[in-house]
């Protein structure tokens, strides 16, 4: 009479055995996505003169007028390495561009020149964020992964400013070209889980501060992903990205701060091996 029982259980064992066998892995040993990236962002700066005095703090996007929500191209690709997979390394990156024109509402501050209220203002801006990063996933079963490890983002920001005005009846021209670059290392913690064999999700955060050197500043990005892979090897991403950078810069050519945050939602198509 136990026979059936006992059946029942080995039936039930095995197919339990098959489904964490049918799970996704927590860390692919290959992947490569591309997508669009819906970003809110905000930029703030301030250009201070040769002689030293301050700029004003100019927002990019309610005083000169660039847009404050754009979709943008978004990349990504990484993999694993070593036993159970306990090494991972990762890149991404993004790119938007925008164009401004639009009279000023306020004098503003920049550089060595004073760019009166109502001054016809055009202006262009190029922003480029890549990432990298290696964690080592010391907890690692196939199903669960958490680590932790070392990254670093650059922020490429290219931008020039220009504005006409009439200033006592004579015709006036105001011009600054802006081009910055930083790599910001950051310490970083990475968890990712199998939900089934077509979903998984994961987490990341990373943070840096620099108290010396001709940049200094912090810089926090986050990310939240929930993965899902209908066919074995393509799948989709969708994930939340927070990127803040908070920069001051001392250099022979830009006296100033930079604040820059990016935030909003990716979709990503994404091949997997």
């Amino acid at each position: 009479m136990h026979r059936p029982v006992v059946l029942g259980l080995l039936l039930a064992g095995s197919s339990s055995t098959a489904a964490a066998q049918d799970l996704l892995p927590a860390v692919d040993r290959f992947y490569i996505g591309a997508g669009r990236y819906w970003a809110d962002h905000d930029l703030d700066t301030r250009w201070d003169a040769s002689d030293g005095s301050l700029g004003t703090h100019v927002n990019f996007q309610r005083d000169l007028g660039f847009v404050d929500r754009q979709d943008a191209l978004a990349w990504s690709i990484g993999g694993s390495f070593g036993e159970a997979r306990r090494h991972t390394l990762d890149a991404f990156g993004y790119d938007y561009e925008d164009a401004s024109v639009r009279f000023l509402d306020r004098d503003l501050e920049i550089g060595d020149n004073t760019y009166p209220v109502d001054a016809a203002f055009t202006g262009r801006l190029d922003l480029d964020i890549t990432g990298v990063s290696y964690t080592w996933m010391f907890l690692q079963d196939g199903r669960r992964a958490f680590g932790i490890g070392l990254g670093a983002i650059r922020y490429d920001i290219a931008a020039d400013l220009d504005a006409t005005a009439t200033v006592g009846d004579t015709p006036a021209a105001y011009a600054n070209d802006l081009s910055e670059d930083a790599w910001a290392p950051m310490l970083r913690a990475e968890y990712a889980q199998s939900l089934s064999a077509h979903w998984r999700w994961g987490a990341s955060l990373a943070y840096t501060r620099k108290n010396s050197g001709n940049v200094t500043g912090d810089a926090l990005d986050a990310q939240v992903e929930l993965e899902y892979f209908p066919w074995e090897r393509f799948g989709f991403s969708l994930r939340y990205n927070y990127n803040d950078v908070d920069l001051d810069f001392e250099r022979s050519r830009f006296d100033g701060n930079l604040n820059l945050n990016n935030r909003g939602p990716q979709l990503l198509g994404k091949l997997r091996f």
